[in-house]
């Protein structure tokens, strides 16, 4: 049976079951709640390459948070780029 099953729209059975050390690298807005991972898994340190064993596990993780959410970067107050163009309006 696959494990696609047990998992909701949206959710990874991957993060949630079998690496939730994945969840840190997750951003979550802290007015409006939306998801995404955080941008700095992109960056060149984030895979290294002397360690071979980190190496597949942090890539595993990285390919897992792009192919189900995307990127959400924050603001120093926790704030999403919509959320902070919204409240510095007025």
């Amino acid at each position: 049976m696959s494990h696609s099953k047990f998992t909701k729209r949206g959710k990874s059975f991957f993060i949630e079951s079998w690496n939730p050390a994945t969840k840190k690298h997750i951003n979550t807005c802290v007015l409006c709640g939306t998801q995404g991972y955080n941008p700095s898994i992109e960056e060149d340190g984030f895979v290294r390459e002397d360690k071979k064993l980190i190496d597949l596990e942090h890539r595993a993780m990285r390919d897992e948070l792009r192919r189900t959410m995307k990127p959400l970067a924050l603001d120093e107050l926790g704030r999403c780029e919509i959320c902070a163009k919204v409240m510095d309006k007025k």
